[in-house]
């Protein structure tokens, strides 16, 4: 679970694996639903968004992706003046708060979308394929791929964001720096 505080209001993301669209049995009912691509046919994660006040449900969205499965970790949304950008599988789902209407959505990996952070003027998202830049629209800005995915089983970061660069490890412990640009620094 994510929590943040916005305004008066809290929000708050949850994994909801056993969540079935159009299902009687779930245990909750939102108020909106935000599909990748392919998610209706294919549903892979479903992460909740609830949004309080005093203790009370005041909007709900559940937003549904296909592609590699993802989870509720501490980068994997991202709360941005007046919207809130989530990783569900493949896809970076942006809304406007407190609303939680679909502003945005952009494929940002080919499998899944670790997480999200704030750079300069952008986003950068950590993929397990590669590493992606996106405006503030949503549109890919720049795209950088190593020799293979971006997931480490040593226990160490394969993905650090520094103060002027991005530091990478890819799964045979390959080490790469990039500039805010998706250019590789030597």
């Amino acid at each position: 679970m994510k929590r943040y505080s916005y305004n008066n209001l809290t929000i708050e993301i949850i994994d909801e694996p056993t969540y079935s669209f159009g299902s009687a049995d779930n245990n909750f009912n939102y108020s909106k639903h935000h599909f990748g691509d392919n998610a209706q046919e294919f549903p892979v994660s479903k992460h909740g968004i609830k949004i309080t006040e005093n203790d009370e449900i005041i909007e709900s969205c559940i937003v549904i992706g296909s592609g590699g499965a993802s989870g509720v970790y501490e980068n994997s949304s991202l709360l941005d003046g007046e919207q809130l950008l989530l990783c569900c599988c493949d896809t970076i789902f942006c809304m406007k708060l407190p609303t939680l209407e679909l502003i945005w959505k952009s494929q940002a990996d080919q499998a899944t979308c670790f997480g999200i952070y704030k750079v300069q003027d952008k986003y950068v998202v950590h993929g397990e394929v590669q590493i992606t830049s996106l405006d503030k629209n949503g549109q890919i800005k720049w795209e950088f791929g190593g020799a293979d995915i971006f997931v480490s089983l040593d226990n160490e970061d394969s993905f650090k964001l520094m103060s002027n660069y991005i530091e990478l490890k890819d799964f045979y412990n390959k080490k790469y720096k990039i500039n805010f640009d998706g250019k590789e620094i030597k």
